[in-house]
């Protein structure tokens, strides 16, 4: 049984190439970024049919971060019956 999902990257920066190179990797879906993205970035992920949260403090990023280890944990323990 195949299972989809989305990966959530947070990032500092992105450039068109990195753009192009998560698109290929085909799991991201949700791009956040602290910096402003550039259009051309932007039309990249927007063809790659990536959500895109540009310009988010870093204190939120970090915010985000630890709030996914936290679900992650919480779906591990879960899926092994804890």
């Amino acid at each position: 049984m195949s299972e989809e999902y989305g990966e959530i990257k947070v990032r500092k920066n992105i450039f068109p190439n990195d753009a192009k190179k998560i698109i290929e990797k085909g799991t991201i879906k949700i791009l956040v970024t602290q910096n402003l993205v550039s259009p051309k970035t932007k039309e990249i992920l927007t063809e790659g049919d990536i959500t895109l949260y540009e310009g988010v403090e870093p204190n939120e990023v970090n915010k985000i971060r630890e709030k996914l280890k936290e679900k992650t944990r919480e779906k591990i323990e879960y899926e092994r019956g804890e």
